[in-house]
């Protein structure tokens, strides 16, 4: 039987452990996370152990939720110390739940604290981890870099101001490059009732008065250019629903006209308004180079009654599945006949749509670009072994592994690196298995696949070199 987080954890023939060791070390490159660009300025000590590994982490809490545990241990006004020993009770019978293997690898990686644990454990390892978070090299900064990330791009609405990655950018003590992401999601929810008011606030930042489609695009294009300005290389998007027909501009522009003038769309029109801006943001997108991602088949706050309660982001999402791929082609080809399609990466929460997604993707190459639509990782609850395992299978079985760029952390949580350990591991098990089989001769050619799949692949498809803010 095999130790528990042994060296060879996840890696099952001696041609894995050898194409691990030579990935092991190598950077990580998080090009999508939900990191506070603020928190990472100010680089503020964490409370406890409650603090960095519970607060905000939707994963545990919907893990803590399914075992029953009452919301004032996870949201709400209990200590950190009874969140803390409610999680650990939690984790400890936690099997086959890739939160027990994270949860170990990060106590092990940052801490040094080799406890299983359990509820007899969870104080004493409460209390040693936050002896260990009062000190200063348990800051935000070193915890990533502890991590040997090289690159963190987060996730931010068109207008953030960028005034945290402007300080981080000229404060040469933190060498890891912190790059924003744009977010344009708030501008796309024309149904909502938030749209009106952030319409407005687009107009007063940028100083164009938006009363027709162009107006808005233009306005867009103002914030784009700031992002791009700051190191921006990625435009990331939550499609809740992707639209199924396409769209002229007079129906985008009509759908607008009538929002402004605070009429309730019909669904044709909050489709005809999605279809056309979506497009008209690739365009600009690829004016400047940036990778475009689309998050496809979340169902986005599932519960109304806690909807209500503690709000959107909670952990009260689930899979959706609607993608309509006829209308999904019909864009990535409407927008590749124009010249106009950014490199993309499509992200599923159906694993069941992972080679439907990945054979597409190869339907829209580019001279020169490797993997230029591409399948995105496996993606939240598709980050465990047989999700991870069946994504990068897919790609290599439909497509080239040598132009895949790797996972996204897609995490709020400083200490959620290891997951890229795990995913390493994964995959280095996968090819050391096609290898040991008999499937693939050349180990060394192999290595050298994976050094780009986990590195060197990112760094090209996005061009952070040639995007740093430094230039």
């Amino acid at each position: 039987m095999k130790q528990f987080l042994g060296e060879d954890f996840l890696l099952d023939t001696p041609a894995a452990i050898r194409l691990y060791d030579a990935v092991a070390d190598l950077p990580i490159i998080d090009y999508h996370c939900h990191l506070s660009a603020q928190e990472l300025h100010e680089d503020r000590l964490f409370r406890s152990l409650t603090d960095v590994w519970l607060g905000g982490d939707h994963y545990k809490w919907r893990l803590m939720r399914g075992a029953g545990v009452a919301e004032r241990f996870i949201t709400g006004d209990a200590t950190d110390w009874e969140k803390f020993e409610q999680w650990a009770g939690v984790l400890q019978r936690a099997i086959g739940n890739p939160l027990y293997h994270w949860s170990h690898l990060e106590l092990r990686r940052f801490f040094g604290i080799e406890d299983t644990i359990t509820a007899a454990s969870a104080r004493s390892i409460f209390d040693r981890a936050n002896e260990l978070l009062a000190r200063p090299d348990f800051s935000p900064r070193h915890l990533v870099r502890k991590s040997n990330v090289e690159i963190v791009c987060t996730t931010d609405d068109p207008l953030d101001p960028l005034t945290h990655h402007e300080l981080l950018a000229a404060d040469p003590s933190f060498e890891t490059q912190v790059l924003p992401g744009f977010r344009p999601d708030a501008v796309l929810r024309i149904e909502r009732n938030t749209f009106l008011p952030y319409v407005q606030r687009l107009a007063e930042a940028t100083g164009h008065e938006i009363v027709t489609l162009d107006d808005l695009v233009a306005a867009l294009g103002v914030r784009v250019q700031f992002f791009a300005d700051h190191g921006c290389r990625v435009a990331d998007h939550s499609l809740e629903v992707f639209p199924k027909t396409p769209a002229t501009d007079a129906e985008a522009e009509a759908a607008l006209v009538a929002r402004l003038a605070g009429e309730t769309l019909t669904p044709e029109q909050t489709g005809a308004f999605h279809w056309v801006l979506l497009t008209k943001l690739a365009a600009l997108y690829h004016q400047q180079g940036w990778v475009m991602e689309w998050h496809l088949t979340a169902l986005r706050d599932a519960s109304r009654r806690f909807l209500d309660a503690i709000g959107p982001d909670t952990g009260f999402d689930a899979v959706g599945e609607d993608m309509p791929i006829y209308a999904v082609a019909r864009m990535l080809s409407d927008l590749d006949a124009a010249g106009e399609l950014p490199k993309t990466l499509l992200f599923t929460l159906d694993e069941n749509a992972n080679k439907q997604l990945a054979v597409l993707a190869s339907c829209f190459p580019a001279e020169g670009v490797k993997g230029n639509v591409q399948l995105g990782n496996a993606w939240w609850f598709n980050d465990t072994i047989a999700g991870m395992t069946d994504q990068i299978a897919t790609f290599a079985e439909v497509g080239h592994l040598d132009a895949a760029v790797g996972m996204v952390t897609d995490s709020r949580s400083f200490l959620s690196y290891p997951r890229h350990e795990y995913f390493r591991r994964i995959v280095a098990d996968l090819v050391g298995g096609w290898i040991e089989s008999g499937l693939y001769p050349d180990e060394e050619t192999a290595a050298a696949v994976l050094r780009g799949v986990f590195h060197d692949n990112a760094i090209d498809y996005f061009g952070f070199m040639e995007g740093s803010a430094d230039e």
